[in-house]
């Protein structure tokens, strides 16, 4: 598969603004993008071309004027192409790899994949100010990322049409790779994770920090009170009370950032001379960010977090 970004890879606006005003606003990039394609289509490679569109899901552009443009485009080129559109936040949209899997299982009519000599070629490609003289930096770095998702090589169209070296580039601080399967990171090395008298654990970490998991997972015999499913800190209490009454443990799955936020299920539980612990999520803050974004894409019963929240808890 020779697989392409649309727009800033293989057309850009013929206006030369930054977005297409219309659907009619576009033109080659390069002049050698057709012969290119050919000779692939000829080597044996489909050529597929995956876009992020979420204007399609606003209305801001219309499906048929869009299907116009892509139908336009490919007669341009001149070779058969296969097109993928993402029009929402959903796990099609790139980075992720949606796309790519519904090509694999459902549309490339039951032919397996080679990936080692596949390839992707995109602009969203992470690339820093000045990368080239005067050049401005990547809007985002969304096509490198899917074919490291994917684990196929990965061009931008400077390299694969013109034959450019390599640009520098940035990728996100945090890597989900970097993190070992075997790594038991849940478990504090001075800790034990239940006690056997009766206790109170107010678990401390920013959203997508892992409260959750590590609450429904770890401190499942405990009695669970959440803030998000409760509705208010009153209801919480209430819950608390209900549990210590019935002799039962309990975790607190909210985020609890500060003393104050704390304080008043430390007093009840002092009140009963129950003991407390606070569990503090030592997540990173871009771990925490990757995790709220994953779970948006894959987990549709969750309620999206903005990114602003997570910083104003740190």
């Amino acid at each position: 598969v020779a697989a392409y970004d649309m727009d800033g890879t293989l057309i850009k606006p013929k206006s030369g603004l930054v977005f297409p005003k219309d659907c009619n606003d576009w033109q080659l990039l390069y002049p050698d993008v057709p012969g290119k394609l050919k000779q692939l289509h000829t080597n044996g490679y489909k050529i597929v071309i995956f876009t992020n569109q979420a204007g399609l899901s606003t209305g801001k552009v219309k499906i048929n004027d869009f299907k116009r443009k892509i139908e336009k485009v490919v007669q341009k080129i001149g070779v058969p192409i296969q097109v993928f559109i993402a029009v929402g936040k959903s796990i099609y949209r790139k980075p992720t790899i949606g796309m790519w899997e519904l090509l694999e299982k459902e549309k490339n009519g039951g032919v397996t994949i080679d990936k080692a000599s596949s390839f992707y070629i995109g602009d969203a490609a992470g690339r820093p100010k000045n990368w080239a003289p005067g050049k401005k930096k990547d809007h985002s770095s969304a096509d490198r990322l899917m074919a490291l998702n994917l684990g196929i090589k990965f061009e931008t169209p400077e390299e694969h049409f013109l034959k450019h070296k390599t640009p520098p580039y940035e990728l996100p601080k945090f890597n989900p790779k970097s993190l070992s399967q075997t790594d038991d990171i849940c478990k504090p090395v001075d800790a034990e994770l239940t006690l056997k008298q009766q206790e109170v654990v107010l678990m401390v970490g920013s959203p997508g920090s892992g409260k959750s998991h590590f609450a429904k997972n770890y401190l499942k015999e405990y009695g669970y009170v959440n803030r998000d499913t409760l509705g208010s800190w009153q209801k919480c209490i209430a819950a608390v009370q209900q549990y210590l009454n019935q002799g039962k443990s309990i975790v607190l799955d909210n985020t609890n950032p500060d003393p104050a936020s704390r304080k008043r299920y430390i007093e009840i539980a002092k009140k009963r001379n129950v003991s407390v612990r606070c569990f503090v999520m030592t997540t990173s803050i871009e771990h925490a960010k990757h995790n709220n974004k994953f779970r948006e894409l894959t987990d549709p019963s969750h309620i999206p977090i903005n990114e602003i929240i997570i910083n104003s808890y740190v």
